[in-house]
């Protein structure tokens, strides 16, 4: 099996970290948000909300590094790389993101 040139990292490999690295930065935006809003007292729900926003966002960097490094890894075979399907990775962020959207309108609705 031929592999790339290790110098040479890809267009692959710089889509898939800019695409976690967005996500990443999504996460980021919505802690700040959460801190910002104009009215009330800054509570700790709201702070804890963004520090488990951080912790996401590093979360997802971490599981986009990975990623890069498993498609820069993975064999070419023919001419396309083999590299396995991110199944895990996007259900653990998709099930994270729909936990924090409900606890941040939780949060922001129900606070006094």
């Amino acid at each position: 099996m031929a592999r790339r040139d290790p110098t040479k990292p890809g267009l692959p490999i710089e889509r898939t970290l800019l695409s976690w690295e967005r996500s990443s930065f999504g996460f980021l935006v919505g802690g700040t948000l959460v801190l910002l809003r104009q009215h009330g007292p800054l509570g700790p729900g709201r702070i804890l909300l963004a520090f488990t926003a951080a912790l996401l966002a590093m979360l997802v960097l971490a599981l986009g590094y990975r990623r890069s490094r498993a498609i820069r890894d993975s064999p070419v075979v023919a001419g396309r790389m083999v590299t396995a399907a991110p199944r895990a990775e996007v259900l653990l962020i998709g099930g994270a993101t729909m936990v924090f959207a409900a606890a941040v309108l939780g949060v922001l609705l129900f606070a006094i």
